[in-house]
């Protein structure tokens, strides 16, 4: 009966554990796949702290072209990116329109999209950072 018990408890474990490695797996290789990144995202926080935008944050990621668009509170910016794999960086020649905004909301973010260097994507969530720190979440819209 102890025996039976032991393998019992063997092979419970054994298949928890292949599970698991399966659902890490596929959130890895849906990471991978560059493709989840192409569309528009929505800001939803930046660096854990004071998100409360008059106007959230977009990027339009375009991976053909390797540019993106979208606003920045208050401007339109556009630029380029390079990604493979998990690595993400924007290039440092933002393109910006010029309007005068309150608030210092927009210099926090376009100094955080120069920190990024990779991006997970896992639920329709995409989360920019910096090594092993995240910076930024967005969703998609």
């Amino acid at each position: 009966m102890k025996k039976m018990f032991v393998i019992t408890m063997i092979l419970i474990s054994l298949f928890s554990c292949h599970t698991s490695k399966k659902t890490v797996d596929k959130m890895v290789s849906e990471n991978m796949n560059t493709n989840n990144l192409n569309g528009t995202w929505q800001l939803e926080m930046l660096f854990a702290s004071d998100n409360q935008w008059q106007k959230a944050p977009s990027l339009n990621f375009d991976l053909k072209s390797k540019n993106y668009s979208g606003n920045s509170v208050c401007n339109s910016i556009s630029g380029k990116f390079i990604v493979e794999e998990s690595y993400l960086a924007f290039d440092k020649k933002i393109i910006s329109t010029k309007m005068s905004c309150p608030g210092n909301h927009e210099k926090s973010f376009l100094s955080a999209l120069l920190k990024i260097n990779r991006f997970t994507i896992i639920n329709d969530v995409l989360e920019l950072g910096q090594g092993e720190i995240v910076i930024m979440k967005f969703k998609r819209i």
